[in-house]
């Protein structure tokens, strides 16, 4: 009997310390659990604000780059003519929409450009007659608007040398068609005194041979001269 007691007290023993090695491995478990939440709470917040970051650099960069759209399209307008208003507030709105005229405002002045498909045929200068609904609606601009203007008509031409026409050079040909234009628009009532006449030939070309030929009407910013009138 004696000896059954013996016995019995390293079996208690056993699972006294069975049952201690479990309660401590339940705590590390729970203790890892918690520290492993805790971490992936941190790499959560840690992952939120790289996205956050992403974002915002994204939208830095589309800002970024709204800006230098901007610059570009600045660059560009102060490089242009402009064909609204000028800081004198002169306008081309009243030309605007005449067939074959480009309507620009470069400094107080108003540069009518004329296509020469519009006015004239090769090496001629009698103007075509597709030309005359065109010039009609440039005169009548003119007379109800700017009527005490001095007008210059300037004539230009392609850097093809004459070959076919009876005009000795490009600048002869410019003048005379300038001078075509100028006589109609004395005929259609814009004050012949108030017009001069220039011819530039072929000096000054633009992209084209198509785009070089033509006649420009500039409306001036000067009030002629009334007793030319």
């Amino acid at each position: 009997m004696t000896f059954t007691r013996i016995l019995a007290v390293p079996a208690l023993a056993l699972v006294s310390v069975l049952v201690g090695c479990n309660d401590s491995q339940k705590a590390a478990q729970a203790d890892l659990l918690t520290q492993n939440e805790t971490l992936t709470k941190q790499l959560e917040d840690k992952n939120n604000s790289l996205q956050d970051i992403g974002e915002q650099l994204a939208r830095a960069q589309q800002q970024a780059s709204d800006l230098q759209s901007q610059l570009e399209a600045c660059k560009q307008t102060a490089a242009a003519p402009s064909t609204d208003v000028a800081a004198s507030g002169v306008t081309a709105n009243d030309f605007q929409g005449i067939e074959g005229v480009e309507a620009t405002v470069q400094g107080d002045d108003i540069h009518l450009t004329i296509a020469n498909s519009l006015l004239f045929d090769s090496g001629r200068t009698s103007l075509k007659d597709s030309a005359r609904k065109s010039l009609d609606k440039v005169s009548s601009a003119i007379k109800n608007k700017f009527s005490d203007r001095e007008i210059i008509v300037v004539g230009y031409t392609d850097a093809d040398p004459i070959r076919k026409s009876s005009y000795p050079t490009n600048y002869h040909l410019g003048f005379e068609r300038a001078f075509a234009v100028r006589g109609y628009l004395d005929r259609k009532g814009v004050v012949g005194a108030h017009m001069g006449l220039m011819s530039f030939g072929p000096d000054r070309p633009e992209a084209s041979k198509e785009k070089s030929r033509r006649v420009e009407v500039i409306v001036t910013s000067k009030t002629a001269n009334s007793d030319a009138a």
